[in-house]
């Protein structure tokens, strides 16, 4: 794996076998990604160049051998945690050197499994806000992070790790105004529990109630700052519509109905399946009855997965990083491997995980696509991944704006 990095006034021209854009479109085959200054100025099939002599001085890179694709996208990640040993890292939060260094290399991981953005769900200690901190002032190479800070819950419900807990509806302005003024991204918030692996179809209890939601929103969006809404259980997924969020985390056991009340309202679901399909990883930790709720809970996710693209809700791609089992970068193509046991083509999913991505966690100015004025943030891979989407596992190249 290369990472190529297209740097400040610099111009370039990439020569790609073939792209895929990320909107959907068919692929094209041999075209030039003209950049410029850190962005995609124009894109042209290669045979025109000939005819440019603007084009001259330009550094030329022969990715012809390649299919250059959108860098890919992360919609829920939690860059506090490891994946790996939950007391371990929250216990290293009271010391910034051994966080900063953990951090260090997960960014490394996800940007070199091609993932050339992430939105982090929060933490009590605050460290998405670190990490993103670390990116912007050079001190990391890594993703654009989205992040929330951390997470708005219920003191003595599910959550205590992500935030610290509202007690009242009187805190809610307070918390919301605060995390405001801390210059957050989006505003995360926990509507419900997790989902049990010993019972079937048990949840968590609903943290807030309808109004009590629907105040934390609309006072979200008097700041400008968009809802992300962990939420699991037919209950707790109703509550997040009524009350407006604008995005469905998780999901778990929601409903047909609720698939098309989503669709209606134009609020995205990322459904994570990855942090539950993982878990068998780990067989010792469970019995031989919760591996089998474990199948049974994320096999009804994938089949709902299904019926949200039959009745249109625009579907996000979330792995979760950092839940037990599920590491960052290097889980994200488990996520699309998954996605891909469902009927969605994978012309499909690269679309979900790139341009629905990019609008989700509101960096589509930007990122998502391969179209003029976004950032030259790319992968390519040998061979053609809408035959073979197992490719996108470790792109072979990435080419990164530094």
């Amino acid at each position: 794996m290369t990472i190529k990095k297209i740097t400040d006034n610099q111009q370039a021209i990439i020569l790609a076998g073939s792209i895929i854009d990320g909107t959907g479109a068919k692929p094209k085959t041999r075209q030039a990604i003209i950049i410029d200054n850190q962005k995609i100025k124009k894109i042209i099939p290669e045979q025109q160049l000939t005819d440019s002599t603007e084009l001259q001085n330009y550094e030329k890179i022969d990715l012809n051998d390649y299919t250059i694709l959108p860098g890919l996208i992360d919609s829920h990640v939690h860059l506090a945690l490891d994946g790996i040993d939950f007391k371990k890292v929250t216990d290293e939060w009271n010391s910034i050197s051994k966080t900063k260094e953990r951090v260090n290399k997960e960014l490394k991981n996800t940007l070199k499994n091609g993932v050339v953005a992430v939105r982090d769900g929060g933490d009590r200690a605050q460290i998405s806000f670190i990490a993103k901190q670390m990116v912007e002032e050079k001190e990391a190479l890594g993703p654009d992070i989205v992040t929330t800070n951390y997470a708005l819950s219920k003191k003595e419900y599910y959550g205590s790790f992500l935030g610290p807990g509202i007690e009242s509806k009187d805190e809610i302005k307070a918390e919301v105004t605060k995390l405001h003024q801390s210059n957050i991204d989006q505003l995360k918030v926990l509507a419900s529990g997790i989902v049990s692996f010993s019972e079937y179809g048990k949840v968590g209890a609903v943290q807030f109630s309808i109004d009590e939601l629907k105040h934390i929103v609309n006072l979200a969006h008097e700041y400008d700052l968009q809802v992300m809404a962990h939420a699991s259980s037919e209950e707790a997924v109703q509550t997040c519509i009524q009350a407006g969020v604008d995005t469905l985390e998780h999901g778990y056991f929601l409903s047909e109905d609720s698939l098309k009340e989503l669709a209606a309202k134009e609020i995205p679901w990322i459904p994570t399946v990855v942090p539950v399909a993982n878990q068998p990883n780990d067989k010792d930790l469970y019995s031989e009855k919760e591996l089998v709720i474990i199948k049974q809970t994320y096999e009804l996710q994938l089949k709902m997965i299904d019926k949200a693209q039959d009745l249109g809700v625009k579907l996000g791609i979330g792995t979760d990083a950092g839940a037990y089992q599920v590491r960052h970068g290097l889980s994200y193509f488990r996520e699309l491997e998954l996605f891909n046991q469902t009927s969605l083509s994978p012309l499909e999913i690269i679309k979900i995980a790139t341009k629905n991505n990019s609008e989700i966690i509101e960096l589509d100015h930007k990122l998502g696509s391969i179209e003029p004025n976004k950032k030259p943030e790319l992968i390519g891979v040998k061979g053609d991944p809408l035959k073979d989407l197992s490719l996108l596992d470790n792109p072979e190249i990435i080419i990164h704006a530094a």
